[in-house]
Order: C-alpha cells, then sequence, then structure tokens
C-alpha cells in the first residue's frame, strides 16, 4: 500500500501545485491588466488636458467614460506621476519636447523613444518600463505621451514574490497534510487487501489436502483400471487445479514483496537466452520459425528468479499461441533508461477482444482455446507484477499478422543488501506433491 500512499501524495502535490500556480499566474495576470488600462487612463487623460494632470475637482467635471480606465485622481497625482510628451510636425519632425515631469529621461532620449512608438504604428503599447499613446493632431502632426511604469512593475514584481512564496509554502503545508492522512486514507483499503491476499493464501492451503487425497486415489485407480478415461480426466483435472493454486500463491507473494525486493547485478541477455531456448522443442514442434536479436552481455539490477519467470512465462504463451509454420521474434536492447524486452508470435487476431485487458486476472477473451491451451488467465498476471516490481510496464500490442509483448523493465533499480528472501517459497507455501502419471 507504500504505493498507494505515494500516488495520493503525489495526486494531491500535483492538484494543489496547479491550483495555486494558477491562482498566481491569474493574479498577475490580471494586476498587469489592470495597471496597463490605468496607464492608459492617465497618457489619455495627459494627452486631453493639452499635456498636464488636472487636479481632482477637474477630474470629478471630465466626462464618466474616463472612470473605464480605473483611474483615482486626487491633488497629489500630478506630482506623484512621471511622463513626458514629444510632440512632431506633418513631417515626423521634432516640434517640441516636454520633460519638465521626469527627470530620469533627457531629450534626445525622450525622442529616440518617441520615434520608435511612431515606428510601431499603434496608438498604445509598451517600451520598456514606459506605457505611451500616440494622437494624431489636427494640425497634421503627431503626439507621444509617455507615462513611466516602473514603479507598477516593481510592485507586480514583489506581489508575484509574494504570492509564489505564499503558494508554495501552503503547497509544502498541505502535501505534508496529505502525506500523513493518506495512511489513515489507505488503511480500510490494506486491510481489505490482506484479507483478500489472506483467504487466497489460507484456501489455497485448504485445497492441498483434498488435491492430495483425490490425487494419491486415482494413482491407485490407475494401477488398478489402466487407461481408463474417467481416470485420466480426474488426474488432468488435479494437475490444473494444482498448477491454479500455485499460480495464485505466487501472485500473492508477488503483490507482498514490494520494497523487499532483492535486486543485484545479472546478466538479463544471458537470462533470455536460456529461458527461452528451453521451449524451442515447442516450437520445433509447429515448425515455428525463431528470430532472436538479442543484445549482448545487458547487465542491469534486479531479482533473476523473477526475470527468468517473466521471460518463461511470456515464451510459453508465443508457444502455445504460435500459428503452425508461424515466426517467433524475441529481441532484447537496451534504450535509455530502460531495457525492453520484445516477443513477438503469429497468431490469428480477433477484432472482439481488448487485448490490454489480457493481463487481468482470469481473463478468457476464448473460454475453449483456453481450454485447450491449460491456461488459467494468471500467467499474464504476473508477467504484469514482475515488470511492475522492477520499475516498467508491459503492454500487449497487436499487429497485422500476430501479438507482440512489449515490456519495459528500468535500468535505475537501486541495489538491496538481502535480508531475509521474499522470493524462496517458505515450507508452509511450498507447491504441492501431487502422486499423479
Amino acid at each position: 500500500m507504500n504505493k498507494l500512499r505515494k500516488k495520493i501524495t503525489f495526486v494531491a502535490f500535483a492538484a494543489v501545485t496547479v491550483v495555486f500556480a494558477l491562482a498566481v499566474i491569474f493574479t498577475f495576470v490580471g494586476l498587469r491588466l489592470y495597471n496597463i488600462r490605468r496607464s492608459d487612463g492617465m497618457t489619455h487623460l495627459i494627452e486631453i488636458n493639452n499635456g498636464y494632470i488636472p487636479r481632482s475637482l477637474e477630474f470629478e467635471s471630465l466626462d464618466p467614460d474616463y472612470r473605464l480606465y480605473f483611474l483615482q485622481i486626487d491633488d497629489e497625482s500630478a506630482y506623484r506621476t512621471r511622463y513626458f510628451i514629444v510632440y512632431f510636425d506633418e513631417y515626423f519632425s521634432v516640434d517640441a519636447v516636454n520633460i519638465n515631469h521626469i527627470a530620469s529621461v533627457d531629450e534626445s532620449e525622450a525622442v529616440d523613444k518617441a520615434s520608435e512608438a511612431l515606428e510601431k504604428r499603434s496608438s498604445t503599447g509598451s517600451i520598456e518600463e514606459f506605457r505611451y499613446r500616440v494622437t494624431p493632431l489636427d494640425s497634421g502632426g503627431y503626439s507621444v505621451v509617455f507615462v513611466d511604469c516602473s514603479e507598477m512593475i516593481n510592485t507586480q514584481k514583489s506581489i508575484l514574490v509574494i504570492l509564489s512564496c505564499i503558494a508554495a509554502d501552503f503547497v509544502i503545508i498541505i502535501t505534508v497534510i496529505f502525506s500523513v492522512l493518506s495512511k489513515k486514507v489507505v488503511r480500510p483499503f490494506e486491510d481489505n487487501a490482506k484479507k483478500q491476499k489472506q483467504f487466497i493464501t489460507d484456501a489455497s492451503h485448504e485445497l492441498k489436502t483434498p488435491l492430495t487425497i483425490i490425487s494419491a486415489n486415482a494413482e491407485v485407480l490407475a494401477y488398478k483400471y489402466e487407461n481408463n478415461e474417467w481416470i485420466t480426466n480426474i488426474t488432468d483435472q488435479v494437475e490444473k487445479m494444482a498448477k491454479l493454486i500455485n499460480e495464485l500463491l505466487t501472485l500473492t507473494r508477488l503483490e507482498e514483496i514490494d520494497s523487499d525486493l532483492i535486486v543485484e547485478p545479472i546478466n538479463l541477455s544471458s537470462i533470455v537466452n536460456e529461458t527461452a531456448s528451453e521451449f524451442d522443442e515447442n516450437f520445433e514442434r509447429k515448425n515455428v520459425e525463431t528470430v532472436k536479436d538479442i543484445e549482448d552481455n545487458i547487465v542491469i539490477n534486479g531479482n533473476s528468479e523473477q526475470l527468468k519467470r517473466l521471460v518463461s512465462l511470456l515464451t510459453e504463451n508465443a508457444s502455445k499461441y504460435v500459428s503452425e509454420n508461424g515466426r517467433l521474434e524475441i529481441s532484447l536492447h537496451r534504450e535509455s533508461s530502460f531495457t525492453i524486452l520484445e516477443i513477438f508470435n503469429t497468431c490469428e487476431l480477433r477484432n472482439d477482444i481488448d487485448y490490454s485487458h489480457l493481463f487481468d486476472r482470469f481473463y478468457r477473451p476464448d473460454s475453449s482455446r483456453t481450454s485447450k491451451t491449460g491456461g488459467h488467465g494468471i500467467g499474464l498476471s504476473i508477467a504484469r507484477e514482475i515488470v511492475n516490481l522492477h520499475g516498467g510496464t508491459i503492454e500487449a500490442l497487436p499487429e497485422n499478422d500476430g501479438l507482440r509483448f512489449k515490456s519495459k523493465i528500468s535500468n535505475r533499480l537501486k541495489l538491496n543488501k538481502p535480508k531475509k528472501s521474499e522470493l524462496a517459497t517458505p515450507d508452509e507455501n511450498r507447491t504441492p506433491t501431487f502422486w499423479v502419471r
């Protein structure tokens, strides 16, 4: 359940981060648009009042439309606002420059900025920390009013920093709270999962005794009544039941391993070669063409026994379903942070099957076919658990003439020191011995 807790914490962290990030962005954008609107209103006010800012009483008498700029004018506004104006004649020559209301800009710099504003061919805009307005004059020339917005810009930056710090603090606090509370949240799920696993384990062990007795009795009857069809059927079904029990126990143990997986350096190339070769005879009986593209000496950190089981499960699955006179492809290669294992076999594909469900427990797309091959729908579930334990993913990819299983195994698993092997089967969990022919 540690993975579930981590997922809950991560989802909470991501959600809170997105919410606060959007809040900061919307606040900043809204504040910026508000300040731009006010600056444009100020340039408009200066332009219609012949280059000066009116006092509060004069402003109150103006057209109410100017209130749309969110302007708040008092008797100190004329002294608080820094601005300059440049006038051009109809030939774009400088006619006059008014820099009486700003100290940080000289006449030459004011003319350069005004000329740049004219070249932009827009009535309003921004140049550095200034907001400007270009207005055509009745004489054919232009007036360009600039308002210094550096104070508002600095205020915006300060607000952005403060909001970002507050948001970051809240994200950390909320994430920590979720991390602490997630233990209580997942506890019912953890208890339920443990009960389910314990039920499977107990039921499997309880089934061992009657199966062993049935198997022993069938063996005795087989000696007494040779070549008896009914006894043979009993023996076959006992074997299938034994295999199913073992697969359920294996899957349950895999789900319990989690962080206790013993990880050590292994040569995956050798494992794939040796394990896949064990099924050569099966493929030869079906006259299958086998193509292997296995990169040499791929050494990763992983669990040798479990990866052998993975290769065995996928290759066995291919041997069951590969078409007669078909083709088998096994490839292994390293790709950035993952090692890719692919096993492809030709087979008949069906349009009514969702191949992503092949890894679900007891999934049977074709009952008759499953019966013939002897599968229970557990093997691929075990394969998925093994890949998950190795920090990877597995998927079934239908192709034109067959099915490809693609497994990604992480190259970044950390080594750990063996404490107590969760992979070794304890005495009470050993595979039951069935006395069958």
